[in-house]
């Protein structure tokens, strides 16, 4: 696996046509000197380019990397994105119930309000690396179990940082 391949996208001042349409891999790091808010537990992260890393993702052809980087992660609605959804709440933001018509199903976001302190929050914190390919899916596997990304919680059963996994996992499951 290299990741001397992966490209950076910046969320605050890259384009979103910069990222190709097409199926592959990401990594999402801290900018230097960011971190996860403190909530008690010790978090163990992998550098990546000299920065911690926080999460991999997988984007098939289906959505691409370019609409899974900056509609799902980036657009404003946790119901879309697993990496939004933990960052939230990790934040403190409050899950609420994504489909009104079905309360219950299990799927959340946050308030409109605290959608866009979050999207905020992630511009200035956060970039992408991204690698498109067609052997996304062996990627992801191997990127999760080479980095062990704090915030992959499916698919990571490495014991090294499995109590903010837990952590994460309780806080974003609603009712509460």
């Amino acid at each position: 696996m290299d990741l001397d391949t992966f490209i950076l996208f910046n969320p605050v001042t890259g384009s979103p046509q910069e990222i190709p349409t097409a199926a592959g891999n990401y990594i999402v790091v801290f900018r230097e000197g960011r971190g996860l808010p403190d909530v008690g537990l010790p978090v163990q992260m992998v550098k990546f380019r000299g920065m911690d890393i926080l999460y991999t993702g997988v984007a098939g052809p289906s959505s691409g990397l370019r609409r899974r980087i900056t509609w799902a992660h980036f657009g404003n609605n946790a119901g879309r994105s697993t990496l939004r959804l933990s960052l939230g709440v990790l934040l403190g933001f409050t899950p609420i119930p994504r489909d009104a018509k079905n309360p219950g199903n299990g799927h959340v976001r946050f308030c409109p309000a605290e959608e866009a302190r979050l999207t905020a929050w992630m511009k200035d914190n956060l970039l992408v690396y991204y690698f498109p390919n067609e052997g996304y899916e062996d990627m992801e596997n191997e990127l999760i179990v080479a980095l062990n990304p704090p915030l992959n919680l499916s698919k990571n059963a490495n014991p090294v940082n499995s109590e903010i996994r837990a952590l994460i996992s309780r806080w974003r499951s609603f009712p509460f």
